[in-house]
């Protein structure tokens, strides 16, 4: 089928029309940024993304920017972020992915963000390069407290209005929403924050709530570009590789 000149112009225009409604689309909704991985998964695990699509996870998925997390009950799951952070999920938990942005070739001070909402139930984690290379770039929230750590191993754990947190290794600081800071060592082991009005308080017996004690697996993480054919973390990130 032959097409008149002017057919051809319309068509070109139409055409051109498409593909700048789709460049349009494409800016409007980016993709989603990659964060991390999942490392194993006993039970069910899930992320729902801001669009209330949900996605079940399983070891060596890809977790993303403003992802919620959630482990089912009798469920919990292990991850990894970029910037080495490893975090293992005990069951009920629910997670959102606020801030996060890594930038592994900075020069010096910070290398990015890190800013976690935990809104239900509890983690173990053994925190990464961000945290360790600026403290203040970590932090962690709950609806009575906000978390932050000086290179740490912790755990935290968010039910019914009350909040406990437990020492590993380094020093994790909870910070009351109103009032009060308290930072954790092998002398104060444990800290209790009972309500969003409450000055966190030192405990020295183990809580209940952490008798169960969440294992995290080591493990490492890589990120690299496989457009091109080459292996870089200069451009954008297409794939992780997890090692143990």
């Amino acid at each position: 089928m032959k097409l008149s000149g002017l057919a051809r112009l319309i068509f070109l225009f139409l055409a051109m029309l498409a593909m700048a409604s789709f460049s349009y689309a494409a800016d409007e909704n980016p993709l989603p940024m990659p964060v991390g991985k999942v490392v194993w998964v006993k039970g069910t695990f899930r992320a729902l993304m801001p669009n209330k699509e949900e996605r079940i996870l399983q070891k060596s998925s890809i977790l993303y920017l403003h992802d919620t997390l959630k482990t089912d009950e009798n469920a919990e799951a292990e991850i990894i972020f970029t910037d080495k952070t490893l975090m293992t999920f005990r069951s009920g938990t629910t997670f959102f992915i606020n801030q996060y942005s890594f930038k592994p070739n900075a020069k010096s001070g910070s290398v990015g963000k890190y800013v976690m909402d935990l809104i239900e139930g509890g983690f173990r984690t053994i925190t990464g390069l961000i945290a360790k290379s600026n403290p203040p770039d970590y932090q962690v929230n709950t609806p009575v407290a906000t978390i932050g750590v000086r290179g740490t191993d912790y755990a935290v754990y968010f039910h019914g209005g009350e909040m406990y947190i437990g020492y590993y290794n380094g020093t994790p600081c909870v910070k009351g929403k109103k009032q009060g800071e308290l930072c954790l060592d092998s002398g104060t082991p444990y800290g209790y924050v009972p309500s969003a009005d409450a000055t966190p308080v030192p405990v020295s017996v183990q809580p209940s709530v952490f008798q169960q004690k969440l294992t995290i697996t080591p493990a490492s993480i890589s990120a690299f570009n496989t457009i091109g054919g080459g292996s870089s973390i200069s451009g954008p990130v297409t794939s992780f590789c997890i090692t143990y």
